[in-house]
């Protein structure tokens, strides 16, 4: 009976797997890409750079089949400050997607000298080519534009094509325990507003973890207790809070520096199959001290059912990374024993999967069936290849819309895609032309409409209080926020 039982146990298992394996297949490799964080910047010396000359193309999109990473181009006419000049915090960087839609940042220290968080803000649209940098908000409003990971981005649903920047602000930067007001800029108006909340819960010191548009809403990520959301298209909007599951809350953070890259590398919370999931990496100490001892650590999951109810979140599944590790499609893929890799994104179309990476690579996990079902080599910083922003905080999924699917031969290959102007890197055998007209005729074409640039005044000390006021280590802080 107990080898009956084990016999019927394993072929589910392996009907599981084949169900998993041609769910994947089943699904489009173009809906959907990992979007890198960090985009490619090119210089008018670089080789191909002609295609990002004024007058031609402004952005262009390199997309591949995941897990290889996608990719984002902009001249240095945009993005002058490639990487570094003498500030680690500074390089170009996107700060969210929508399926047509991308808003990234740039900071302009090596032409005018302003400071990392004077940045400039470009909303680009995808569908119709065009691009646009976001006008300064106004001297006479009480709040400014913070970090990154703050700014949310989300469909109007009164102005079809229009959209709503949005980024929640503290009522005592200092303390971080309390939000009262929405800065909000809008393409429908061209304007940017300050909305008072209507009401706000209390909570302990908040961090910033991203931002996600979900259900006609905006939710605020701080992945040690949940997500602040609301509806910011209400004149006065109302705040509230879902913790995280139980047990799942770290309490106490605001009493020292924030293990905030442990946290991103363990913790997300993303959108999929039209739900919000969160996946954690359980097991291992967040003491730095500790890291490197793991205690049985697993990978679990739950779903957001009833934010506002008593039971918000439903268990889905855990596995083990014992038996993940023991699985042979693991072994197969050539991924270190014993390491627990680092999360990287949720598949938007299966909730089923979750991606990691493993030093350079990026692998598919169907969670429930503990088994790999892609692996590839993957750098989020594709042009210094920093092994440094190889987890969740540096990619996301992003859902393309239809006029840069890659129905042609950019996607014909399986995993291809494009290779960008000057890029040396070999990709694959099916990608071997030099010729960058060749290439660019496979790429997404946007032009840039630039506004008057707006006037800056930040100071070091108040990147400094800003970045401490959200929670970070300044040890963190050459890694964005």
């Amino acid at each position: 009976m107990a080898s009956e039982a084990a016999e019927s146990s394993r072929a589910r298992e392996e009907a599981a797997e084949r169900e998993a394996s041609g769910e994947v297949a089943r699904q489009p490799q173009r809906s959907w890409v990992a979007l890198a964080s960090i985009p490619v910047v090119y210089g008018a010396s670089d080789a191909g750079a002609k295609a990002l000359a004024p007058g031609s193309a402004d952005l262009l999109l390199e997309l591949h089949d995941r897990p290889r990473a996608s990719y984002l181009l902009v001249p240095e006419r945009l993005a002058p400050d490639r990487r570094w000049h003498g500030d680690p915090n500074n390089f170009p960087y996107i700060i969210a997607a929508a399926p047509d839609h991308l808003l990234f940042t740039a900071s302009q220290m090596a032409t005018q000298g302003r400071s990392v968080l004077d940045a400039d803000y470009f909303l680009c649209n995808v569908s119709d080519g065009t691009a646009a940098r976001l006008p300064a908000v106004p001297a006479e409003f009480p709040t400014m534009l913070f970090p990154r990971s703050t700014m949310g981005l989300i469909a109007d649903p009164r102005c079809p094509g229009h959209y709503m920047i949005a980024q929640l602000h503290p009522a005592d930067e200092a303390a971080m325990k309390r939000h009262d007001a929405l800065l909000c800029y809008s393409t429908a108006t061209g304007q940017w507003s300050v909305k008072q909340l209507a009401s706000a819960p209390d909570h302990e010191p908040w961090g910033a973890h991203g931002v996600i548009a979900h259900g006609g809403l905006l939710w605020w990520v701080d992945i040690a207790y949940g997500m602040l959301f609301c509806d910011p298209f209400d004149d006065h909007p109302r705040l509230r809070l879902v913790p995280l599951p139980t047990g799942c809350e770290m309490h106490g953070l605001g009493n020292g520096a924030r293990p905030t890259i442990l946290m991103d590398q363990r913790r997300l919370i993303r959108p999929s199959q039209g739900m919000l999931r969160y996946v954690e990496i359980q097991g291992l100490s967040y003491d730095h001290a500790d890291v490197d001892d793991p205690i049985s650590p697993a990978v679990t999951m739950w779903t957001l059912v009833d934010p506002e109810g008593p039971h918000p979140w439903r268990f889905e599944c855990e596995a083990s990374f014992d038996d993940i590790w023991a699985h042979d499609s693991y072994v197969a893929a050539g991924l270190p024993q014993g390491k627990v890799p680092k999360l990287a994104l949720v598949d938007p179309n299966n909730h089923d999967v979750v991606y990691f990476f493993q030093d350079t690579a990026l692998f598919a996990l169907d969670v429930r069936a503990r088994r790999v079902l892609a692996c590839e080599e993957c750098f989020v910083d594709r042009v210094f290849q920093d092994p440094l922003f190889q987890y969740s905080r540096f990619i996301d999924a992003w859902e393309l819309p239809p006029t840069v699917r890659g129905d042609g031969p950019a996607s014909s290959d399986g995993g291809s895609g494009t290779k960008g102007p000057g890029h040396e890197e070999e990709s694959d055998a099916t990608t071997g032309s030099d010729d960058f007209d060749e290439v660019a005729s496979l790429l997404c074409q946007l032009e840039i409409k630039s506004q008057p640039d707006k006037e800056h005044s930040s100071s070091e000390l108040r990147i400094t209080a800003a970045l401490e006021a959200e929670g970070f280590d300044q040890s963190d802080f050459w890694l964005l926020e």
